[in-house]
């Protein structure tokens, strides 16, 4: 009896062990999937933006595809997508670090919140059939920690546009720290962790001008050492932030931070921000740029937006666009999630550059 109960768990869960874990959706609107056992089957949660829910807020997911036992005791894969959601068949192909499911329900509009539906319908039906009946999912693993890290890397929610909370990742490279969008838009923002800005008491924040001045003397200081170093050809490969995490960092550690004194925080006058309800003191800032590229009608340009990236505690940091005199917080994900370990360093900056990489 004991092989006989056994043998079915086995052509189950044995073809389909690679697939466990944090996964991206190669798609307009990219979104988290996170795989898991599930009783005695193996089910796709996939991210939905909440409208309402604070960055400290649980993450909400809905159930995207299962792989169940059917009563001939083989496994399949069922696609839970759509706008009744009724499970329906779908073909899975397992690849290196990515794998795609088909099927031939047309209807994937998922069951979003309304306001994002509305503001996506047209896209969807721009882009055509194909792309939401073959769906292509990305590995994604956690950042590894290291004891110089200014606080422990990971997930963090931040609320940006009318879309709901988005999902962005922490990691750090030596003298860089770099958020990696997950969902939404595909920026990429880089903190320059030898570049701190002093508090004084949080007087900084009363003057926006002064702020703004000192932002962009480190940024001309910024742009000169990188001209400098492409003159003299010794430039990091694939940018600043690549470097491997296991190289020494920069001289403020993590322990460091967790000591510094706090002071007052308070957003500067006529900055705009999606959330009010920030934490009122912070311990550090770091002049940081964020990268933002856009394409318009198949012309892509890439915009330089430096800023202040906010230390407020281990599970909070913020980041001023002041060009933009924008403020948006960044909370730490509470969700626990399995199989997320990356294999080696090496693999997980080269996740990272896949990110990057991917044009939507």
């Amino acid at each position: 009896c004991a092989n006989s109960c056994t043998r079915p768990l086995v052509q189950l869960f044995h073809p389909y062990r690679h697939i466990l874990g944090l996964w991206q959706l190669d798609n307009d609107y990219r979104t988290l999937v996170n795989v898991v056992v599930d009783g005695l089957g193996i089910t796709g949660w996939m991210y939905r933006p909440s409208l309402n829910t604070h960055v400290d807020g649980p993450m909400q997911f809905n159930p995207s595809f299962r792989i169940c036992l059917t009563e001939r005791k083989s496994a399949a894969v069922e696609c839970m997508e759509g706008r009744h959601s009724r499970p329906h068949n779908c073909d899975m192909q397992i690849r290196k670090d990515r794998f795609t499911t088909q099927c031939k329900k047309t209807d994937h509009r998922t069951d979003s919140p309304t306001r994002i539906r509305e503001a996506w319908e047209q896209v969807l039906v721009q882009k055509g059939r194909r792309q939401y009946d073959c769906l292509t999912y990305r590995r994604l693993y956690l950042p590894p920690s290291y004891p110089d890290d200014l606080i422990r890397p990971g997930l963090f929610q931040y609320n940006y546009d009318p879309f709901g909370l988005k999902i962005a990742m922490l990691s750090f490279h030596g003298k860089y720290a770099r958020v990696t969008k997950i969902t939404g838009d595909s920026n990429k923002l880089e903190i320059h962790l030898m570049h701190r800005i002093q508090l004084r008491d949080g007087e900084i924040f009363r003057n926006f001008n002064e702020l703004a001045l000192v932002v962009q003397e480190i940024d001309e200081q910024v742009i000169r050492e990188q001209q400098q170093q492409q003159g003299d050809g010794t430039e990091e490969s694939e940018g600043h932030g690549w470097q491997s995490p296991a190289q020494p960092s920069m001289e403020e550690s993590g322990a460091a931070a967790s000591e510094e004194q706090p002071v007052p925080f308070v957003p500067l006058v006529g900055m705009r921000s999606r959330d009010q309800h920030y934490p009122r003191t912070c311990r550090m800032c770091f002049y940081g740029v964020d990268t933002v590229t856009v394409t318009l009608c198949d012309f892509t340009f890439t915009r330089r937006l430096p800023g202040v990236f906010i230390l407020f505690d281990e599970n909070h940091f913020g980041f001023i666009w002041l060009e933009l005199k924008y403020f948006i917080l960044f909370g730490r994900v509470q969700n626990t999630f399995r199989n997320v370990e990356a294999p080696s360093p090496q693999a997980f900056l080269e996740m990272l550059k896949n990110i990057q990489s991917v044009t939507h």
